[in-house]
């Protein structure tokens, strides 16, 4: 996301993030994409009816919380034992090992993180789409970037992958309803940032600030 000032003529200003250029804003339509002519850099594309999708996305992303972080993920036989656990299961099982740091990371990186970006996202899209603009809005906007690379479900994604194929050979794996329910918040939360156009949330905040 590129940075942005108004100039004394009265018109927008951004700076490249690849190589600090200053160019002049422009508009562009959808199917495009806005380059940086020094470095090539992928400044902005326009994203199709991007507010109601983020919204639609940001509430699916919620509602699979729950059962995707309290539902068993999988069941895990191995010479006769058998074992279920969910997510949840993990962070206490964790803290109750007096892993206390590992505990720690994981519940923010994993559950704090991850849920506060996505309810970030459901307030900031539903404020813009029923066209209600508080003084905090701003605010939630600058709390989702400093918050976006801390949320790392894909990161936990691949540890279980990892897991997987460890754990294969030794003993039988079932797929349990959350571990479907896992990958189905995983890929609805990647794609609720996808669609959010930053660059167009910012001119529709401002327009309403100034």
């Amino acid at each position: 996301m590129y940075k942005s000032f108004k100039s004394p003529d009265n018109f927008e200003i951004i700076i490249c993030p690849g190589c600090d250029l200053l160019l002049k804003q422009i508009n562009i339509e959808q199917g495009y994409t806005l380059f940086c002519p020094r470095c090539a850099y992928k400044l902005h594309t326009p994203k199709k009816n991007s507010v109601t999708r983020t919204l639609a996305l940001s509430i699916t992303a919620i509602l699979l919380y729950l059962p995707a972080f309290f539902m068993p993920l999988m069941n895990f036989n191995y010479l006769g034992s058998e074992k279920s656990n969910s997510i949840i299961d993990v962070i206490l099982l964790l803290h109750n090992k007096n892993y206390f740091f590992v505990y720690l990371i994981i519940i923010l990186t994993s559950l704090l993180f991850p849920f506060a970006k996505t309810l970030l996202i459901f307030i900031i899209s539903a404020c813009l789409k029923i066209k209600y603009y508080p003084e905090y809005l701003s605010k939630l906007m600058r709390c989702h970037r400093v918050i976006d690379d801390w949320g790392m479900l894909d990161v936990y994604m691949i540890s279980i992958l990892v897991v997987l194929i460890k754990m294969h050979p030794l003993g039988y794996i079932h797929y349990n309803t959350g571990f479907f329910f896992f990958f189905i918040l995983l890929f609805i939360a990647l794609s609720s940032h996808t669609t959010m156009d930053e660059h167009l949330f910012w001119n529709l905040i401002d327009k309403k600030e100034q």
